[in-house]
């Protein structure tokens, strides 16, 4: 009767009848994991500041075309007598192509003036424009500076979404790994709660007559396997929790305690239900599309030099502080201001050295481009082969899932007749649990090549 209670009660653990832990805990599911690490982990305030910096990188390119208010004062006096006094406040404004417009209204005043600095004695006003002909007429450092920090700034929003991509992936396969060790603790427990039972069973079998006392010996080293066993299983687990308090953090930059993280995982948490798209989309590679039209900025800029220096600047004279005042040829012809300036190196050579320079900088990224292009392509194509072979694995361990625990029904019931011993049933247990445990790290596995399909292709951020 005791033999028949023992087969029974085997039977029930064996159909899955699982252990509740006492304490209450919460769960972590893949949601909500994947909310805090977006809100909260420091990586992600990081990125934001990218928006910060590209606004100021911008800013300060304006400032090349900013107006200029200035003032120029100069005075001598000596012994009692004032040699000179100048005062000239005068406003420039910055424009496209090179263009620059300046206004300014002179005094000037004393008793040892130089004829050429003497001026009406209302003062004199000068509006006028100076622009480039030459070096500076298609491209100039103000402009150049203004379209990189415009590069800049779509550059700063694919360097969020590579950092971001980069961050999500480490997260998410902390979340998996979790996860996984977590459904190992759970087996293990099953097990051994099973394995005290046999043990149980067997003392009082050996007590009642029914089973040898060496069964009793098989079921305390099963039992003592099994325990070892879960002590490594919660080991790891905590080990996986730890790792997966890295990416768990509080308002204000404050992390996390492990040690007070009463939690468990989502026990039906899918990565992803979408196909991702080509890896052209991934932000390593977009990366160099920015930098090359960076450097196409700086190479025109480089082509400028060789190019003469002609700058003209053109402006109107007029009595008084009214700069704009009698605007008409006549008046222009006798009240004008012109100025010509003309240079050009006769070799070229830091102009050619620096365009040669820029040429080599934008064909070495062109070629890093490549390299990285073939790069993500083939890790696609693997990742694309190990997402098929997990799956085709999977079925199969499913398959070996279901025979490994006919097997063990079927030793176990000839164990019932006596055709059979502890010894042979506890080995059919043993590879039900290999074929388990294989079967848990293939989803795992499969999880992680489900996550970095997403990874590869740059759109994490998009299911993150």
């Amino acid at each position: 009767m005791k033999n028949k209670l023992f087969f029974i009660f085997l039977l029930i653990f064996a159909l899955g009848i699982k252990t509740e832990a006492q304490q209450k805990v919460d769960t972590l599911d893949w949601l909500s994991f994947r909310n805090l690490v977006k809100k909260y982990h420091p990586v992600t305030a990081q990125a934001r500041l990218l928006d910060d910096l590209a606004k100021a990188k911008k800013t300060k390119a304006l400032g090349g075309f900013e107006p200029k208010l200035g003032v120029d004062f100069d005075r001598k006096i000596y012994d009692g007598t004032e040699y000179y006094q100048f005062l000239t406040p005068e406003l420039k404004i910055p424009l496209w192509y090179g263009l620059e417009l300046k206004g300014s209204y002179s005094e000037a005043e004393g008793t040892y003036l130089n004829p050429e600095n003497k001026l009406p004695k209302e003062g004199l006003s000068y509006a006028g424009l100076s622009f480039q002909l030459g070096k500076g007429l298609l491209m100039d450092e103000r402009r150049a500076a203004l379209k990189q920090a415009q590069i800049f700034a779509q550059a700063s929003k694919n360097q969020q979404q590579q950092i971001l991509n980069d961050l999500f992936k480490d997260a998410g396969e902390a979340y998996i790994n979790w996860y996984n060790k977590y459904q190992n603790l759970k087996l293990y427990q099953n097990i051994v709660a099973l394995a005290k039972f046999r043990f149980e069973a067997v003392k009082n079998g050996f007590a009642g007559g029914d089973q040898p006392a060496i069964d009793t010996v098989e079921a305390f080293l099963n039992l003592q396997q099994r325990e070892v066993q879960l002590q490594q299983a919660d080991y790891e687990l905590k080990e996986a929790k730890y790792l997966l308090s890295n990416f768990l953090w509080l308002e204000n930059n404050q992390p996390t305690n492990p040690d007070l993280l009463n939690i468990v995982p989502d026990s039906d948490f899918v990565v992803s239900l979408v196909q991702p798209s080509d890896a052209m989309n991934n932000p390593k590679l977009l990366s160099y599309q920015f930098k090359i039209k960076d450097l196409e900025i700086e190479k025109r800029l480089k082509a400028e030099s060789l190019r003469p220096e002609i700058s003209v600047g053109l402006g109107l004279l007029n009595s008084g502080r009214n700069a704009l005042q009698n605007i008409n040829s006549n008046y222009w012809a006798d009240n004008n201001k012109i100025n010509l300036k003309f240079s050009f190196p006769l070799f070229l050579a830091k102009a050619r050295g620096d365009l040669a320079e820029t040429k080599m900088k934008i064909r070495n990224t062109e070629i890093e481009r490549e390299l990285v292009n073939i790069e993500l392509r083939n890790k696609q194509n693997q990742i694309s082969a190990e997402n098929e072979t997990l799956y085709n694995q999977l079925n199969l361990m499913k398959q070996q899932l279901s025979a490994a625990e006919t097997l063990l029904k079927g030793e176990e019931i000839k164990f019932k007749l006596g055709d059979s011993s502890l010894f042979k049933v506890n080995s059919r247990e043993t590879k039900l649990i290999e074929v388990n445990e294989k079967y848990l790290q293939t989803i795992a596995k499969l999880k992680k090549a489900q996550l970095k399909s997403f990874w590869i292709n740059g759109e994490l951020t998009n299911i993150f």
